[in-house]
């Protein structure tokens, strides 16, 4: 007996399909041109699509973490009702995914009023639940100048 008794199985070149973006290989039930991961990143430096739904401001749950100025309950109820990640909520707020999670968590508090406006702004949480904290503000009526002698 002579030669090797394995045999290379070649796969026929005609069934593969390549990422456009980073030339990986797609999976067969990939229907797309691009990987899942070119993807994610493709959609990550997009935060304007996401947003948080608006039905999750009607839940009363929600409106009592505001009350309560709970701001970890607060995140962790928006991320759950609105179906977002905390990396989506990174996006939307400008707080790193780390300090949400640790405020999520308990493990940190957020008492910074300019940290807490930013929070609530990158939310778009109704302004009738925030109180005054995010009203416009109001431009007071200029007083008539007076002549100087």
């Amino acid at each position: 007996m002579s030669g090797p008794r394995t045999t290379e199985v070649i796969a026929p070149s005609w069934g593969i399909r390549r990422c456009t973006t980073c030339k990986c290989r797609l999976s067969r039930y990939n229907d797309d041109s691009v990987c899942s991961g070119c993807n994610r990143s493709r959609t990550a430096g997009q935060p304007a699509r996401l947003s948080v739904p608006a039905q999750v401001w009607a839940h009363q749950d929600v409106k009592d973490a505001l009350l309560q100025r709970d701001f970890g309950r607060l995140c962790q109820l928006v991320r759950e009702r609105g179906h977002l990640r905390q990396e989506d909520m990174a996006l939307l707020t400008g707080l790193s995914q780390p300090f949400l999670s640790m405020l999520e968590s308990g493990r940190r508090r957020l008492t910074n009023i300019d940290r807490i406006i930013v929070l609530l702004d990158g939310l778009d949480v109704p302004a009738d639940l925030t109180g005054p904290m995010l009203l416009p503000s109001r431009v007071a009526p200029a007083l008539p100048l007076q002549a100087v002698s």
